[in-house]
């Protein structure tokens, strides 16, 4: 879901996302209420879901990605290139520029940039990728990595020089950890510590993609920092999400992080600290997961809102699309919680007016212990 565009109502604008409805919310009693089994493992289709709830950061990151193909008039048609011939191309001029311009090879990087993130997602088709060849593309990708994000540091750069650049990385960020390799877990992290907030974001949607890696874990210090220190919605959404995947019931600094910007947040914030809380066993966002969870809650009003730079606030119902995906990802995360009241509300959504949230309902209720 989180490399899905989807065009209304608006989300590319860099601002708060909120309720309808003024709400305050009270942090519940400090108690460590999780449950004695640790987050099972997400599943490919449960990051989707996760992934689904963040809508400002679909258009912020992934809006990016659309823009790259606007600014060259479209991709050309895939070539025929080995993985092997995408690396070389990349490596042959990575990080080269001339007085501050870009090469004119730019778009052909780009396009190799691109297509090798999307082989890697299918690498099990890759015949010539090995676990030896895979190490070595790791660290291949790493240097590239590093050398396109020296050159996005410097000052002479013109700004549609750096736009550009940024969406390349998106994709070699992308292709590197589609490696999945443990030693591309640090190089992650440098970029989720720099000050290029959309590049931070997506190499932390990168790390969860690595949550199988014990290594990954190194990462949730620094998301941690971001959660804290960030000022805008986006990367505190992403951050919620990602923590939800990388941490355990037992990270007490992490639950208490993740209280905080429930209790300091409204909207789409609330909501992701929320289901973040619910995956890892707290119940210290119950009242906002029980409005998530109810049909009758998204009907009631408009509960998304955006606000421009002069202070004017728009208002829009939620798509009937992103609601059913709102229940189906709260299910998911409610799913952790031993709550009455609350497997109560996931028994009525098998009711729910939309087939896909009535047989996830059936689903989640199936899987239940």
């Amino acid at each position: 879901m989180f490399e899905q565009v989807n065009e209304s109502p608006p989300e590319s604008e860099s601002s708060s996302l909120r309720e309808g409805e003024d709400r305050s919310a009270q942090p519940q009693p400090a108690a460590h209420e999780a449950s004695t089994a640790p987050p099972a493992p997400p599943t490919l289709s449960l990051m989707g879901r996760l992934f689904a709830v963040p809508f400002l950061i679909i258009g912020s990151i992934v809006g990016g990605a659309v823009l790259v193909v606007l600014l060259f008039a479209g991709p050309a048609a895939p070539q025929p290139r080995s993985i092997e011939q995408l690396v070389q191309a990349l490596e042959t001029t990575a990080g080269g520029r001339s007085l501050g311009l870009l090469l004119p090879r730019d778009k052909e990087l780009w396009q190799a940039a691109q297509e090798l993130s999307i082989r890697l997602q299918e690498k099990g088709e890759e015949p010539e990728l090995t676990e030896l060849r895979l190490q070595s593309l790791a660290r291949r990708l790493n240097a590239i990595v590093e050398g396109d994000f020296s050159q996005l540091q410097r000052t002479d750069l013109s700004g549609t020089v750096r736009d550009r650049l940024s969406k390349r990385l998106q994709f070699l960020l992308r292709a590197l950890a589609r490696t999945e390799q443990p030693l591309v877990v640090d190089a992650l992290i440098a970029v989720v510590r720099s000050e290029e907030e959309f590049l931070s974001m997506l190499a932390t949607k990168q790390l969860a993609e690595l949550h199988g890696l014990p290594e990954a874990r190194r990462a949730i210090a620094p998301i941690l920092e971001n959660l804290k220190g960030a000022d805008g919605p986006a990367s505190k959404l992403v951050a919620c999400t990602v923590l939800s995947v990388l941490a355990g019931a037992d990270d007490r600094e992490v639950i208490a992080a993740l209280r905080s910007a429930h209790a300091a947040a409204d909207g789409e914030v609330q909501w992701s600290a929320a289901l973040a809380l619910a995956r890892l066993g707290s119940n210290a966002g119950r009242s906002t997961l029980m409005d998530l969870l109810d049909r009758s809650y998204w009907d009631s009003g408009k509960r998304y809102h955006t606000t421009d730079d002069q202070g004017g606030t728009r208002r829009f119902t939620m798509p009937p699309q992103r609601v059913d995906e709102v229940l189906m990802a709260a299910m998911d995360a409610a799913s952790h919680l031993d709550d009455s009241e609350i497997w109560e509300m996931i028994k009525r959504l098998e009711s729910d007016r939309s087939p896909s949230v009535r047989g996830h309902a059936a689903s989640v209720l199936k899987s239940r212990t």
